[in-house]
């Protein structure tokens, strides 16, 4: 079984595209290289609490958030302030001169387009 298959089994038991994606800001924001390995499926850092990914899961998820910066360079914005940076929708609304409800939304319509991603990438591995 490849690699990409036996992400696409646990990315498949996902709660849900926020949790993973919050583990995705992690893992990458992490990343200064590939010197070091990334922790396995959805376990939590030494500092206790924060998801993480492995590589190959933190690779899947990231080729599907960079696709979303060719056809949505704000909603790729929101989605690397929010889960990389871990700003607040408000706080992110103000820098955009927005109420915070429509980045909410904006955001919301950024997961999806992200899942769907995900889905298309693992089915036809």
């Amino acid at each position: 079984m490849s690699d990409i298959q036996q992400s696409s089994e646990c990315l498949v038991m996902s709660r849900s595209i926020k949790d993973w994606l919050e583990a995705w800001g992690n893992w990458s924001s992490s990343r200064t290289g590939t010197e070091y390995k990334g922790v396995s499926y959805m376990s939590v850092s030494s500092s206790g609490d924060r998801p993480w990914l492995d590589d190959i899961e933190g690779m899947v998820i990231d080729q599907a958030v960079g696709s979303l910066k060719k056809y949505d360079i704000d909603g790729y914005n929101i989605i690397c302030l929010h889960y990389q940076h871990h700003f607040s929708f408000r706080a992110i609304g103000k820098n955009m001169g927005k109420r915070h409800q429509y980045v909410s939304d904006y955001c919301e319509r950024a997961e999806a387009y992200i899942a769907g991603v995900i889905h298309a990438t693992l089915k036809a591995a």
